[in-house]
């Protein structure tokens, strides 16, 4: 929050903001099967939404348009299962879709970054050096995600209460500030 979102004399309500989201953290680390639903849930509306604006965003005007449109179509399949799976299996089999999303997106970029490597014509084509290590990474990451989808899902868990309660803690932090600059 900024001093144009909360105003100095409201100070409080960053407090408040940020105590809900350190309970909202504690409370996602305390119950891991019902966090990692949510978030899986969350992930399935994503892969629809993109793969729906990627299917739509297809040109052929594009020499690689087959790619998008394979990645628009994935993505999509993805979503559906993500939001059909029964809940007993979720944990288990959205780590391995994830893993394997993860895996696909990331050859994909990196089929890019080498595309642009070679390219003679476009400006940034000296840049792929800077990107190369981004797919790479994820290709690292999608194999962990393959090898050990529970240590992953207690990972994903992890980070995203992580997240909330140091996103709680600036807020309470940067609700006390707002008031003693207000004095």
């Amino acid at each position: 929050m900024t001093n144009s979102t909360i105003s100095q004399n409201k100070w409080w309500l960053s407090v408040i903001i940020g105590v809900l989201f350190i309970v909202l953290g504690i409370w996602s680390l305390m119950t891991p099967v019902a966090t990692f639903l949510t978030i899986a849930y969350f992930i399935g509306f994503m892969f629809l939404f993109t793969g729906v604006a990627e299917i739509f965003s297809v040109s052929s005007q594009n020499p690689n348009w087959g790619w998008s449109l394979l990645s628009g179509v994935l993505d999509f399949i993805i979503g559906i299962l993500f939001l059909t799976m029964p809940p007993g299996e979720v944990m288990l089999v959205t780590t391995f879709l994830f893993g394997f999303w993860i895996l696909f997106r990331s050859m994909l970029g990196l089929g890019l970054v080498l595309s642009l490597k070679n390219s003679t014509d476009h400006p940034k084509s000296d840049q792929w050096k800077s990107i190369i290590a981004l797919p790479i990474i994820g290709i690292v990451l999608g194999f962990i995600f393959l090898l050990s989808p529970v240590i992953a899902g207690g990972i994903i868990v992890g980070i995203f209460s992580a997240s909330i309660i140091a996103f709680g803690v600036f807020e309470i932090y940067w609700g006390f500030f707002l008031k003693k600059s207000s004095v």
